[in-house]
């Protein structure tokens, strides 16, 4: 498994170094556009796509930005789901002509990453090796930074995706958080109210002084103002909401 390996910027942040995967073969966009919820069709030398590819029931197993290069399609992943991300394409890619190999080690993207404070301001959460299947795409707003196509047709998960979309069934929904802490959550841990009752996960976290904390949590909508939260084993902390630089899309 490849570990996940960070740098620092020049402020100081840790920057998640990126993992790559190579298709190739006359059917790779074509494999692509059955299986992920962004339209293939957009990708172009001069144009990435970002996307995710789910397991039937609709639960992410890994997040991309894809790039064209000379013909391959070169997918862009964090680096504790790369085997992951592998063994779920190649599940499903034996009846087609597209050879899936990881390029981690010979690839190298002009674009340099986000560092994680910034990725996380942005609102954009990574899943990670911790949360794989466990959040559907909307539960991470990807629907609101264009993850999503609901009109290229279908996909693997397809089904529970449109329907969220359309039912408005999304009854959680990831926030930007402020924790007065200097215990820095995981990915995946459990988020509960002052009552004791679970209302979410954090989906992201990062530290960001010596006793400050901002996180991307996702959490049940009829507790999304709390303003008090216990995640994992943590004692009770007061929590300060911040805003996301973009719209939650309203159920319709």
């Amino acid at each position: 498994m490849t570990p996940q390996i960070s740098s620092s910027d020049e402020s100081g942040n840790s920057t998640a170094v990126r993992s790559y995967i190579k298709l190739s073969g006359p059917d790779s966009s074509k494999f692509l556009q059955g299986q992920v919820t962004c339209d293939m069709d957009s990708l172009s030398p001069s144009n990435s796509v970002d996307g995710a590819h789910c397991t039937p029931k609709g639960r992410m197993v890994f997040l991309f930005t894809a790039h064209s290069d000379d013909g391959d399609i070169i997918l862009e992943v964090h680096p504790s789901v790369i085997d992951s991300a592998l063994a779920s394409l190649k599940k499903y890619a034996v009846f087609f002509k597209a050879e899936i190999t990881d390029v981690s080690d010979s690839y190298s993207n002009s674009q340099p990453p986000l560092s994680d404070l910034e990725r996380l301001r942005a609102g954009r959460a990574e899943v990670v090796g911790e949360t794989v299947e466990m959040f559907i795409p909307q539960m991470l707003n990807l629907d609101a930074l264009g993850y999503l196509n609901f009109k290229k047709g279908c996909y693997t998960g397809q089904e529970i995706v449109a329907r969220a979309h359309y039912r408005g069934a999304v009854k959680r929904r990831m926030h930007h958080l402020a924790l007065c802490t200097d215990t820095v959550p995981s990915p995946g841990d459990e988020i509960k109210n002052s009552d004791g009752k679970s209302i979410g996960n954090i989906a992201s976290a990062v530290r960001v002084d010596d006793d400050k904390v901002e996180i991307l949590a996702v959490i049940n909508d009829k507790h999304s103002d709390a303003i008090e939260m216990q995640i994992a084993d943590q004692a009770l902390t007061a929590v300060t909401h911040l805003p996301l630089p973009y719209e939650i899309p309203a159920s319709p």
